[in-house]
């Protein structure tokens, strides 16, 4: 059965307690009139079912329940869905097999335990019980096998102002499990990333064949790697992990991005989300303070990438218009350099047919420049990758706000170099 009903629901019906309370995962009120909230926003139809005023259950594409283990099979029985997704949790074995039983012929699950459920911005569809979410549609799409810490990557994306397309919180996945999720989304046309925290992967070689195929950029944190971390992974997924040097291995030989945290699983979302299929060999790097632009060279040293070598047309034009500059690879362009002084290098270098991708440094505290300054770079016409990078916290958040979306923002050099060593890796492939 196609997952498009999973996401684009014509119906929804969410069945809760607005009184009971239980010692299960997600079964309080409070998160059932959270949920109840949320679904204002969906564009499609919505009913809800409170367990103590009603028991008739009219048919949906999609249900949500949020009741423990005993009530969500009785109620099951009686359903006429498509999709069954069960926020709570708290199921043993036995119990999700029962689910399974009943579901059989009839609909699909997504969960137990999946706990916020999914979002989709294009409809509007939120089933999370978090409150206020105000969410940017785009073209990043997740998976997450952790409530917790698909939260905490919604959180750089909301706080970030970064576009969504699609989320998902898989749960126990005795049904519905990564390798569905990630050939829907391979196939959704709103969708241009994708992003899996992963402790288990339940059909390795399907999940191999699906990453082979897919042209879109699959980014993946795999945790479950030390033996304490897989006695947890088991209790949490009831799925054992494997050896991380195999999963490695296949993640590799299929093409997929390894990532080490999910602070990089965000980071390097951005520039995928931007650019794909690039040469990313050749670097410049443009910096309004010597020291970081040397801290930028070694890291491309580090990683493995080259520094560009400009070309003497390059550098007769950057100094004509400023003989004090010394113009080289990396290329400090002083710590009074504005917004137009930026504008006017950069838009040399990134002519330049020696240089391939650009790190642009942009420093706030000690230097002379004025955030709203760098406005003009929005004016810079490329198709070479160019990142930006504002060291700190405080001048991020100062020049993002200025740039928005021009280029992808990193707050840390090191940040600004790793992601792209991992477009020129995945640019190898085509």
């Amino acid at each position: 059965m196609s997952l498009d009903s999973l996401f684009h629901p014509k119906s929804i019906l969410l069945i809760g307690s607005s009184k009971a309370k239980s010692s299960k995962i997600m079964v309080t009120p409070e998160i059932f009139r959270s949920v109840y909230l949320n679904l204002h926003s969906f564009e499609g139809h919505g009913f809800l079912s409170d367990i103590e005023k009603s028991h008739k259950y009219p048919p949906a594409d999609l249900t949500l329940i949020t009741l423990p283990p005993e009530r969500v099979l009785e109620i099951s029985k009686e359903l006429k869905t498509k999709f069954l997704l069960i926020l709570s949790g708290g199921f043993n074995q036995n119990q999700r097999r029962k689910l399974l039983d009943i579901s059989k012929g009839k609909f699909r699950i997504l969960g137990p335990n999946s706990v916020c459920g999914m979002i989709n911005t294009e409809n509007g569809l939120n089933t999370t019980f978090e409150k206020e979410l105000r969410m940017r549609p785009g073209k990043i799409s997740v998976i997450s096998q952790s409530g917790g810490v698909g939260a905490v990557l919604l959180d750089y994306m909301i706080s970030n102002k970064i576009g969504i397309s699609k989320f998902a919180w898989v749960g126990d996945m005795p049904d519905i499990n990564e390798c569905d999720l990630l050939e829907y989304m391979l196939n959704d046309k709103n969708t241009k990333v994708i992003l899996l925290y992963l402790e288990s992967v339940k059909e390795p070689r399907r999940f191999m064949d699906i990453a082979k195929r897919s042209e879109k950029p699959i980014l993946v944190l795999k945790s479950g790697v030390s033996e304490e971390s897989k006695k947890r992974a088991l209790t949490h997924t009831d799925s054992l992990s494997t050896g991380s040097e195999i999963y490695s291995a296949a993640f590799k030989q299929s093409g997929v991005i390894e990532v080490e945290s999910v602070r990089d699983l965000f980071n390097y979302s951005l520039i995928f989300e931007r650019y794909k299929e690039r040469k990313v060999e050749n670097v410049a790097v443009v910096s309004n303070t010597g020291g970081s632009s040397i801290i930028a060279a070694d890291f491309c040293h580090k990683l493995g990438l080259n520094l560009a070598e400009f070309s003497e047309k390059t550098k007769n034009e950057i100094r004509k218009k400023y003989p004090k500059l010394e113009v080289m690879n990396p290329l400090d362009i002083r710590a009074d350099a504005n917004g137009e002084r930026y504008k006017y290098v950069l838009d040399i270098v990134v002519k330049d047919k020696n240089v391939d991708s650009v790190i642009i440094i942009n420093q706030l505290k000690s230097c002379l420049l004025n955030p709203e300054g760098l406005e003009t770079l929005k004016r810079i016409k490329t198709g070479k990758v160019i990142v930006n990078c504002a060291p700190g916290d405080e001048d991020y958040r100062k020049i993002r706000f200025f740039l928005r979306d021009t280029f992808p923002i990193y707050s840390s050099i090191e940040d600004a170099v790793k992601v792209l060593k991992k477009v020129s890796e995945f640019g190898k492939r085509f």
